[in-house]
Parts: C-alpha cells; sequence; structure tokens
C-alpha cells in the first residue's frame, strides 16, 4: 500500500503542547499491521478508502511491534498478550522468563520445595515423572537451560525415568513448518545428552488449553493408554499434516511410545511460562472419574507448575509472578471514567493487565463484552458511536479484532472482507469524533503472521513488524507534530496518559514534546544553522560591495 513508504518519515516540525486533556477514543485494530514479506499484499487503497484518506489529512505513524524495540528478542514479534502487558507497563515488565532468571542467578530454583517435590513424589511412589514443555520460536536458550536443570536435578536424585510431552504453539507464527525444527532442535539440545529422558507425546497447544472438552479428552486418553496415531517419522508427518492445512496450534496430538503412559501415582510437572495448559485439561488429569466414569483411568496424579494456574488455584507453583508497580490506569486520574469494548473472552486479561495484575476492577473502569465474535464489526459501531454520543466516558478503549483465528475462515478473501468491514467501522467513528470533539487514535498492539490459503495453496501472511498509528484531532495539525523514528506502541500508551495528566517522569517515546532534550537540540541545531547560514551571506554581501568579487 502506497501509505506504507510515503509516511515512514520524521515530520520535520516543532510540536506545540497541543496533547492537551481531551476525551479519548483509543481504536485498536489488533492483528492489523504492516506486511513485510510481500508473500502477499494484502492491503489495496479500495479496501480501506476512509483509512487511506484519513492518513493524508492526521498525524501518521508506522510503530515497531517487534524486536528488541519491545523487550522481544531478535525477530520476535508481538502478540495479544504481550501487546497489552507492554502497552499497560510502558514497556517495562517483569515477564517470567526475568523472574526465573533471578531465581537461578540466586540459586533459588534448584532448592525450591515444589520443583522438588515433583520429582521427590515420583521417587517415593516408584512412578513415573512426566513434564509439559511448550516448544516454538518464541522459546529461548534460556528456557531450554532452565528445563535441562531441571532434568539434571531428577538425575542427581536417582530417577530412572522420566518422559516429556510436548506442546507446540509457543509462537509468534502459527505454521506447522516450524514444528520440525523445534522438536530437531529439542533433541539436539536435550535428548541426546539426557539418556533418563523420552519424548512420550507432542501436540498442539489446541489439546491443552480451554478448547473443545472431546479433543482434550481424548487427547488424556491417549496419553494413558498409549492408543492413538503413533510417530517416528516427525519430519514427514507433519509435512503430511501441513499440507491438510494444520496448523502447529490445531496439530492433533500423537504419542511416539506404545504403551502406557501416564499412572496412578505418577508427578506431572508443568513449564508454565505463558497460559500454554488449560484449567479443562488439568480438571480432566486431577478428576478424570468425573468425566470417565466407567473406565479404568489413573487417580491420584499429582500436579505442579512453576507458575500459577489460572482457575485452579490448589496446583502447587513454584514462584510467585511479579508486576511493575507503575502500570497503565494508576496514571489515569480515577475522576476520569474509562470503558474497555473487548470480546468476553479477553476482558479479563486486558482489564487485569491494565490494572498491574490485580482482579478487583477500579471504581472508574466499565467493560462492554462483546458476544457475538462473528458480528464484532456491526457491533462496534453501534455501540461506540453511541457511547461517543452520549459523552460519558473520557476514555474508551476498543480492542477490534482484525482476525479472530476462531469464527474467521482462513482465507485471503476473509482477510479483505475485514480491512472493508474495519475500514467501516473507523469512518462510523470518525464522524461521531468529529461532532463530539474527541481525539481519536487508531492503531494496533500487535500483528498477525498466519498462514492463509490463496487458491489451494497456504501463504505467509507477515504483519507482525510494524503496526500502524494514526492521530485524529480537530485541534492538531499534520505540521503540529514531530515523530521519533524508533516510535512504538507502548508509547501511545505514554501519549495518553500524559494528555491525562500523568507524572511529568512519564516522558513520552512518540511524540517530540516542547520540553524534551530532542526538541532542545533541535531548537539548538536551528539556531547554529541560522547562524551559520547569516555568516555565510554577510560574506557574500561583503565581497560583493566591498571588493567587487562577486
Amino acid at each position: 500500500m502506497e501509505f506504507i513508504k510515503k509516511y515512514d518519515i520524521i515530520l520535520l516540525s516543532i510540536i506545540g503542547d497541543n496533547m492537551n486533556e481531551k476525551k479519548t477514543v483509543l481504536f485498536l485494530m489488533n492483528g492489523f499491521g504492516v506486511e513485510t514479506a510481500k508473500s502477499f499484499e494484502v492491503y489495496s487503497n479500495e479496501g480501506m478508502p476512509t483509512f487511506s484518506k484519513l492518513i493524508t489529512a492526521y498525524p501518521f505513524k508506522l510503530l515497531r511491534a517487534s524486536g528488541e524495540f519491545i523487550g522481544n528478542n531478535e525477530g520476535e514479534a508481538s502478540n495479544f498478550k504481550d501487546g497489552y502487558y507492554n502497552f499497560s507497563t510502558f514497556g517495562n515488565p517483569t515477564t517470567k522468563d526475568e523472574i526465573l532468571k533471578k531465581k537461578f542467578e540466586n540459586n533459588e530454583f534448584l532448592t525450591n520445595e515444589v520443583v522438588n517435590r515433583s520429582i521427590d513424589i515420583a521417587i517415593e511412589n516408584n512412578s513415573r515423572l512426566h513434564v509439559m514443555f511448550s516448544l516454538g520460536d518464541r522459546v529461548n536458550k534460556k528456557r531450554y537451560e532452565e528445563f535441562m536443570k531441571y532434568v539434571e536435578l531428577a538425575q542427581s536424585k536417582g530417577l530412572k525415568e522420566m518422559y516429556v510431552h510436548l506442546i507446540l504453539g509457543d509462537s509468534s507464527l502459527s505454521d506447522l513448518k516450524i514444528g520440525n525444527k523445534c522438536i530437531t532442535e529439542f533433541k539436539n539440545r536435550v535428548i541426546r545428552f539426557y539418556p533418563i529422558l523420552k519424548i512420550a507425546s507432542i501436540c498442539g497447544s489446541k489439546y491443552v488449553k480451554d478448547g473443545n472438552h472431546d479433543d482434550i479428552a481424548n487427547f488424556y486418553k491417549m496419553m494413558v493408554s498409549g492408543v492413538g496415531e503413533v510417530w517416528t517419522d516427525y519430519a514427514g508427518t507433519i509435512k503430511k499434516k501441513y499440507d491438510q492445512g494444520m496448523t502447529d496450534d490445531s496439530l492433533n496430538g500423537f504419542v511416539t511410545i506404545r504403551e502406557n503412559l501416564l499412572r496412578s501415582g505418577d508427578s506431572i510437572f508443568m513449564f508454565t511460562y505463558g497460559n500454554n495448559v488449560g484449567t479443562k485439561f488439568l480438571t480432566t488429569v486431577l478428576n478424570p472419574k468425573k468425566f470417565f466414569p466407567t473406565s479404568k483411568v489413573p487417580e491420584g496424579i499429582n500436579v505442579s507448575a512453576l507458575f500459577s494456574v489460572s482457575g485452579l488455584p490448589d496446583v502447587p507453583y513454584a514462584f510467585q509472578d511479579e508486576y511493575p508497580e507503575v502500570y497503565f490506569l494508576e496514571q489515569i486520574p480515577e475522576d476520569k471514567k474509562i470503558l474497555v469494548m473487548a470480546d468476553k473472552e479477553r476482558i479479563p486479561y486486558i482489564t487485569r493487565t491494565l490494572n498491574g495484575g490485580r482482579k478487583e476492577f477500579k471504581s472508574n473502569l466499565s467493560v462492554w463484552p462483546i458476544e457475538d465474535k462473528t458480528k464484532r464489526f456491526d457491533i462496534i459501531s453501534q455501540y461506540l458511536a453511541a457511547y461517543i454520543n452520549q459523552s460519558t466516558y473520557d476514555l474508551i478503549i476498543v480492542d477490534c479484532q482484525f482476525y479472530e483465528p476462531k469464527s474467521d475462515q482462513r482465507s485471503i478473501e476473509q482477510l479483505k472482507n475485514n480491512l472493508k468491514a474495519i475500514d467501516k467501522c473507523i469512518n462510523i467513528t470518525y464522524n461521531q469524533v468529529l461532532n463530539k470533539n474527541y481525539r481519536l487514535m487508531v492503531s494496533s498492539l500487535y500483528g498477525i503472521r498466519y498462514t492463509f490459503k490463496v487458491a489451494d495453496n497456504m501463504e505467509l501472511v507477515d504483519l507482525s513488524q510494524k503496526t500502524p498509528f494514526l492521530l485524529i484531532d480537530k485541534e492538531i495539525r499534520l505540521v503540529d507534530i514531530v515523530f521519533k523514528s524508533n516510535g512504538t506502541f507502548i508509547d501511545i500508551a505514554k501519549l495518553i496518559a500524559k494528555s491525562f495528566g500523568a507524572p511529568e517522569p512519564m516522558k513520552n517515546g512518540l511524540v517530540v514534546l516542547p520540553d524534551d532534550e530532542s526538541t532542545k537540540s533541535s531548537s539548538k541545531n536551528k539556531k547554529i544553522l541560522f547562524i551559520a547560514v547569516a555568516a555565510v551571506l554577510a560574506v557574500i554581501i561583503y565581497l560583493y560591495f566591498s571588493l567587487g568579487i562577486i
């Protein structure tokens, strides 16, 4: 799309202090980004005429959404949870990786009671130890080291058998082809060094998340009986599944050992870095008779984890999550009313994250859940326009998902239809904003990176590297804004917080404000340039009038 290249620059004007307090709508087209691979050109001016028009009339900038700019590994893109967590913490999150790094440095991991107990139970019961571990391009070297330290600890205690259940899907790319690379890397990094460890099963993340209970039940029975697909040629089978349109998330589970795996009295330890294990799966493991009343199933399975499991407070965990002291809602005065519009399944995470990990709402925060994902664009258009018209809320945050994996078709045609639907949303919102003199910010906290069907083939659409930022305010012109070159979506939170009176140390990283060092430097450079030009002109005038040289 033309605007991608045309406007990815720093605007060379000086901003006045125009980011005054004003009722604001933050319209997040989450999943919407800029395609870098160009494997298929998703965007077109015809598909988003309103958006294409607005970015030529109002301040517009492409923001970084991946890699070290947002605290990720090199090349690693943001996702839904990363996006909100980084946004809420102003780019200073305390991640589980960081927590574990400190625990290892302080020798608190190998001495932790829950970590040791998970191994001791298997030894005392003369049973097996099972470990659940995620694979994907988000799994860094540090996680492998932590996993291997756990295996070494079990081995040093005298454990003879240890089984690992691998969960594909801890990735920024929903592409099954990455599965082969991840499994090979796991075998080379871990399996060949520890003979007590065996890969017992591999599955897509939907089989252990809170998805279809029938799928979860079938995977559990497969773990227990060893009955199901048995794979030996990982590479060939994964390629076959990929050709069938499966992803690393939807890959059906399979076992690599044809024998009974999970037995009564066994111990399961979960490397829960993220929300990769769901409540339904663990409820099945902990209470099998509830789901299989007439079947012979193992009982008394001891389950523990690195971090707490949402919805199951009785599962022992080794380490407590830590949350930053400064978070988004803390920066918004309590007399300002806030509304969050989002899918009902996402609202608990969004509000808890914006609130620094606290479950209880602040009194000034309200939510409006979207029940029907298939009609989300029409619902958002209708109700957002109504809320703006009422002028009740000072800040409205809209989570409008560009692509919904659970309800949308996995096709390029679907993406194009979604682009048109979002553009219609923006058009309606824009007109209401102008009428009520609101400020409108249109952006995204992450971009999708999936394979979509084009005719008979699956093509990669990579929208994950950068996301757009559009600022619409009747009182701010294009020439009033100076964008910094390395802005990220994290800076949007700073911009909003500052406009609502956040403390001055909350430095804005997206636009240059009058008191910023960059503005002072710019002013200083302009003075130097002015003096230099004046000096040159003076020399020219002297040479012409006095010496007649010119």
